[in-house]
């Protein structure tokens, strides 16, 4: 898989500074989107894109948001994964 870092894009949508409650609701909009792992300080959702793993054009994005004691966004860490 190529791997490519895209957390400034995601970013833009969901800014550092942004409630908990705020992330998942956007998220939950996205068909594709799986939450993964869901702890207080760490949220990850895999988005597949309605693309199998095994497709020759699979693609995903891997997201990691990390919150501060408030609930706030501190972090956001998105790698886009596609089969070669």
């Amino acid at each position: 898989f190529e791997q490519l870092d895209v957390s400034a894009i995601v970013s833009r949508y969901l800014p550092a500074g942004t409630p908990r409650v705020d992330v998942l609701a956007a998220l939950r909009e996205q068909p594709g989107a799986r939450i993964i792992e869901d702890s207080p300080a760490t949220l990850i959702v895999r988005d597949d894109q309605g693309k199998a793993m095994l497709d020759p054009d699979a693609r995903s994005v891997v997201m990691t948001f990390t919150f501060d004691g408030a609930g706030k966004l501190a972090q956001v860490q998105a790698v886009h994964l596609k089969h070669q």
